[in-house]
């Protein structure tokens, strides 16, 4: 038996950018350059760099390690966990000496950033252990790591080399807005993963396997954490941010050749409650809608390495860039939730564009048409540009108040800057009221007359007395029909005598004329 050391090093494998449905994809070079090769983790002190939720993790610090090491019968020989500061540090990584037989193999599994020991027995029990996060940026311990070398001999100089994954995968995202309308606002609030895992098993592939398996809420960054998204890097392009999910292995589980607008499942799949999405909330405004306070336009698309594959790998570095087109709300529609989005009002008609107006107080409804019919407020402010000559109240009723001319505006109460007018002139004109043929009417028994009133204005309100005339039809002096617009009567003459007939018109005239009828 003869000392060896098993060293253990925090190596992130080169990552790869694996394609998604129907984004843009890049790779950040700088990233990738950083994160290959022997990690070199500096201990910075907490009080200098408090820990919060949501913030990116430290993604190379080791602050545990547990250390499986099985004879090749499968028996587990040791079981170390300590805190990293019982490790020694070399250029390497950290190491751990101990003494194993040469000329023999072992299974040697490494887990670090646990927060504690693993229990496990043997080895079954060891690949179906799995770690959970108590919330989805649960980092306080570290990313969790893990490696494992199977059936290896102890090397001529007694070193053995355990590299280490990231068991999570890191998500950059950033927008690009050229494609925007220039009427449009496309503000990001908040990012969340979706079906974000709550566990891993280190030495095995890992997903979830039921709705259980995820958070209600994943990992999120909002507010000032996701103001990158909406800084203009140049030429419409935003800055990036990251976010972080534990791997989730689901598959192929849609044709590989579908379109961006098919990789979605349908109401009630299992799967759309496991599968990993990222979800993008915006405020959003444009000429023709917007969004409430505290309401979102809702962007989502399901991860994977491809249209029908729903694969978020662990150690892997995937980067998004999202380009909404146009207005962004015609894009694939199962990739929007577009139920907060409200219409503003693009046109208002109005039932009057010009009014002419011709006595004092005289008073005339305009209406206001406005569409679309479902936009969110169809409310309407009145305006008069000079209330001397005429005034307008808010139900649209307007009233001349003086000669002149002078504009009405009915304008959108949302904000959309939409607004229709009417033009009003106001030229006082005298009130009259004339009875035709006149006053005192003589008749013969037989003949028929019309009587008539004509007045100014005609919006005044008008009334003949039926009461004398019933009176005089009793007495049977003559029978009498109503004229249809109700300003005339046309009578039968039948016998001798008199009568009376009463006609009477309102505001703005007020006055009431007799006129006397006589049968010879």
């Amino acid at each position: 038996m003869g000392k060896i050391i098993v060293r253990i090093m925090s190596v992130l494998a080169a990552a790869a950018v694996m394609p998604i449905s129907g984004c843009e994809k890049h790779l950040d070079e700088a990233i990738m350059s950083k994160d290959t090769g022997t990690a070199r983790i500096i201990a910075i002190p907490g009080d200098d760099m408090p820990w919060t939720r949501s913030a990116d993790p430290d993604e190379n610090i080791i602050t545990d390690i547990n250390i499986f090491i099985f004879n090749s019968e499968g028996i587990l020989e040791e079981n170390i966990y300590a805190d990293i500061s019982d490790f020694s540090r070399t250029e390497e990584g950290y190491a751990h000496e101990t003494c194993l037989l040469r000329d023999t193999g072992y299974s040697i599994y490494v887990c670090a950033n646990t927060g504690y020991k693993i229990d496990a027995g043997n080895l079954d029990e060891l690949k179906s252990f799995r770690y959970y996060l108590v919330y989805p940026d649960d980092y306080r311990t570290g990313i969790p790591m893990s490696g494992w070398a199977e059936n290896i001999a102890v090397p001529d100089d007694g070193i053995i080399k355990i590299p280490l994954e990231r068991l999570m995968s890191k998500i950059s995202l950033s927008i690009d807005r050229s494609e925007l309308s220039d009427n449009v606002e496309f503000h990001v609030r908040k990012v969340e993963i979706g079906g974000c895992p709550k566990s891993v098993t280190p030495f095995r592939e890992s997903r979830a396997e039921t709705e259980d398996d995820v958070f209600l809420q994943g990992f999120s960054k909002e507010d000032d954490a996701v103001a990158p998204l909406n800084d203009d890097a140049g030429y419409g392009k935003s800055g990036q941010i990251s976010v972080y999910m534990l791997e989730n292995m689901h598959g192929d589980l849609l044709a590989d050749n579908i379109g961006d607008d098919e990789k979605v499942f349908e109401d009630g799949n299992p799967h759309s409650d496991v599968c990993s999405y990222i979800e993008i909330e915006a405020d959003y405004l444009s000429d023709e809608a917007y969004t409430l306070p505290g309401e979102s336009l809702i962007y989502r698309f399901y991860l994977g390495e491809s249209n029908g594959n729903f694969d978020v790998r662990r150690n892997r570095h995937y980067n998004f860039c999202i380009t909404p087109h146009d207005d962004g709300l015609g894009d694939e529609s199962w990739r929007i939730d577009k139920s907060a989005i409200r219409k503003l009002i693009s046109e208002i008609r109005l039932s009057y564009s010009e009014l002419e107006m011709t006595y004092m107080n005289e008073t005339i409804r305009l209406e206001a048409f406005t569409y679309p019919e479902d936009a969110a407020d169809n409310n309407v402010i009145w305006e008069s540009d000079d209330a001397t000559i005429a005034r307008i109240s808010q139900d649209g009723t307007v009233t001349a108040s003086g000669e002149g001319e002078c504009t009405i505006r009915c304008s959108a109460a949302d904000g959309s800057g939409i607004y229709a007018e009417c033009r009003i002139s106001v030229r006082f004109s005298p009130c009259y009221m004339k009875i035709y043929p006149g006053n005192f009417i003589r008749g013969k028994i037989g003949e028929t007359i019309h009587v008539r009133c004509e007045y100014f204005p005609p919006s005044a309100s008008f009334d003949i007395g039926e009461d004398y005339l019933e009176t005089d039809r009793e007495r049977g002096i003559y029978d009498y029909r109503i004229d249809d617009d109700g300003k005339g009567v046309v009578l039968n003459l039948k016998d001798n005598g008199s009568g009376l007939i009463y006609m009477e018109t309102g505001y703005p005239l007020s006055q009431g004329e007799m006129i006397v009828i006589v049968v010879d």
